[in-house]
Formats: structure tokens, C-alpha cells, sequence
């Protein structure tokens, strides 16, 4: 994007508004502009170039009042341009330092996963919703499954992984099978898939299972499925979520409908690591950060999500997404997610 289109007048009136706008929670006049910062400029002068700046699509006015609140576009400049420089070096507020320095060191040996333990850390530094997503290095095999029938066209699906973690999956066929053919699938399956990780799984080796059992493949395919979902449910990331409640904290999320719509996809794993996987991507010192519509998903269309990639001696860790209004206070959440790298994650 570009910002040429702006002299440097404008880009200070826009920064202070930001500025103001994430502080007050209200929209922001001229006159307080040119009490508060002291620019040398009248507040005609500063009116004038609000107009400009509204015109332009970095400010927007609400309805109900005469002062005006940042658009996404202002937002995005504010990020890319306008935020102090060395923003990634500003450490939190003394009075959270010592509360936090203590807690951090307590927290880290009571935790296994250091990525949950950045997350909460993040959450309390910031205020708003982490959400942590720790990567699934190893790929787990099998060690042991059963087939078991529930009904005439229902099995259960029970995997037995090699670091002892136990999946299981109810799987609907489309025509029943005898409890001698499940009973010779089951032994089939667990001789075939044994040692087995579910990207190791071939189309020759289900045509050998079909082949072996006897049995019609569109009844097999479906328990087969199962078994694979089972082993892949054990790869995919963790995701912890810290803070979930902080949102209502702030007014954008008054409305109860909406807050509610927010809540339920935080809590929705799936959904969760869908988000932070799709806020991949090159930012400064590995931070990404999505505005608004910038974000895929429509549910958090009218939320900033920002991220960081976590490593330690090079092997990486997880993400951990911070989520909150537009209205974000940006400096604070970089600098939260660098300084936890810093403390937590040295490279």
C-alpha cells in the first residue's frame, strides 16, 4: 500500500488520533488534538486536515458525534508507519514487570508446554485473548486398534498411538456389517497399519486391506477414515486459549449477540488454529499483523488478530495470536510478544 499521498502534517494528526482514539475509547475532535499535543496548529487547521484525512478513508465519522475514529486503512498506516519507533524494544509498565517477573518464573517449571505458558503470559501483559498453537514436531504411529460394532450401521474405531495417547471414533457405514467380518477387519487392519503414521497410509495399502477382508470396499472405506482421523488428531497442533474473557472488557464487544458469536469461535479449536495457521507469513521479526477484513474469517471481521512464531534452538514451538478490537494497542501487544521471546524463548 502506499502512503505517499500523505505529508508528514497529516501523518502526526493521524498518529495522535490513533493514539487518543486507543487510550479514550471515544471518537476524537480537533480541539482536543491541539489541547492535548500541542502541535502549533490551530484547531481549524487540524479540523481541515481531518476532513482531509476522512476524505482520503483513514478516518470515519460515527453518526452520533462530531469527532472521528481511525478506518482500517488508518489502522494499516498506523502499523506499517506511524507506531514509535523500536516499538518491539518497549517493555511493559514497571507495576506489570513486578508482578509478572515472579509469576513467569514460577509459571514456566509448572507448565510442560512452554507455548501455553507464553500464551497466558502474553494474555495478562496485553489484557485481550491469546491463543496459543504448539506444533506437532513428531508424527505419531500406530500401536494398537480395534474395530468394535455398536449397531447394525455404526462401529467404534479405538487407536492406540505409540506415546500411549488413546483416540477414538464413532463411524457410521453405509450397510451393516456382520460381527465376523468386523472381527476379521479389525485383525486385518491392526496386522496392515501397525507401526504405521497416517501420511504412510497408501491407496495400495487399503486396496490390500479391501482384498484381504473380502468385504465390499464402500462399507471398508468409511472405517478406514475413521482409523486415519484417529492417528491425525494425535499430529495436529495444541491450541490454548488465555484470557477469552477479556474481550467483554472492552465496549466494541457490548453487544451481547456478538460477543457471544466471538466467544464460541475462541473456544472452537478447529476454527482457532484454521486462524492462526492463515496469519502465516513474512512480518518484521516474525510478527504478522491482520486488521479487520484483512482477517479471513467474517467472525472476526471487526477484530485485529496479531501474531508471532515461537522457536528454541531452532526448533519451532507454535504461534501465539493475540486477539482484540481494531481499536488494539498495537505498541503493546508487539512489545508483549517480543519481550516473552526474549524472556521465555531465547534463540
Amino acid at each position: 500500500m502506499s502512503y505517499e499521498e500523505l505529508d508528514p502534517r497529516k501523518m502526526l494528526i493521524l498518529k495522535a488520533i490513533i493514539d487518543d482514539y486507543i487510550t479514550s475509547k471515544e471518537p476524537v475532535g480537533s480541539r482536543t488534538i491541539a489541547k492535548k499535543y500541542q502541535m502549533g496548529l490551530s484547531s481549524a487547521t487540524i479540523r481541515n486536515e481531518m476532513a482531509d484525512l476522512e476524505e482520503m478513508g483513514y478516518l470515519s465519522q460515527p453518526h452520533t458525534s462530531a469527532g472521528r475514529i481511525p478506518s482500517e486503512k488508518g489502522y494499516r498506516l498506523y502499523v506499517d508507519k506511524l507506531m514509535t519507533p523500536g516499538v518491539t524494544d518497549l517493555k511493559p509498565t514497571e507495576d506489570e514487570l513486578s508482578e509478572i517477573c515472579g509469576y513467569m518464573e514460577n509459571k514456566i517449571h509448572e507448565m510442560n508446554n512452554i507455548v501455553k505458558a507464553a500464551s497466558e503470559i502474553v494474555s495478562r501483559i496485553t489484557h485481550y485473548t491469546a491463543i496459543g498453537m504448539a506444533s506437532s514436531e513428531k508424527k505419531h504411529t500406530v500401536k494398537a486398534l480395534q474395530i468394535i460394532p455398536v449397531d447394525l450401521k455404526k462401529v467404534l474405531v479405538i487407536v492406540v498411538l505409540d506415546n500411549d495417547v488413546i483416540k477414538n471414533q464413532m463411524v457410521k457405514t453405509p450397510d451393516s456389517l456382520s460381527a465376523e467380518e468386523l472381527s476379521k477387519l479389525s485383525v486385518i487392519c491392526s496386522n496392515m497399519l501397525t507401526g504405521m503414521q497416517a501420511d504412510s497410509i497408501s491407496l495400495e495399502m487399503i486396496n490390500e486391506i479391501v482384498i484381504l477382508s473380502g468385504i465390499n470396499r464402500d462399507k471398508i472405506l468409511p472405517i478406514i477414515d475413521g482409523v486415519l482421523d484417529c492417528i491425525k488428531q494425535c499430529d495436529s497442533a495444541e491450541i490454548y486459549t488465555e484470557g477469552a474473557t477479556n474481550l467483554l472488557e472492552h465496549p466494541e464487544f457490548n453487544d451481547v449477540s456478538k460477543a457471544k458469536s466471538l466467544l464460541e469461535l475462541i473456544n472452537n479449536e478447529e476454527e482457532m488454529a484454521k486462524l492462526l495457521q492463515g496469519c502465516d507469513g513474512a512480518g518484521a521479526k516474525g510478527i504478522v499483523v491482520k486488521i479487520g477484513t484483512e482477517n479471513e474469517m467474517l467472525e472476526v471481521s471487526d477484530c485485529s488478530v496479531v501474531t508471532a512464531t515461537y522457536s528454541l534452538n531452532g526448533v519451532n514451538l507454535g504461534t501465539i495470536g493475540v486477539i482484540g478490537p481494531t481499536r488494539m494497542d498495537y505498541n503493546k501487544v508487539i512489545s508483549a510478544l517480543e519481550y516473552v521471546r526474549r524472556r521465555m524463548l531465547p534463540e
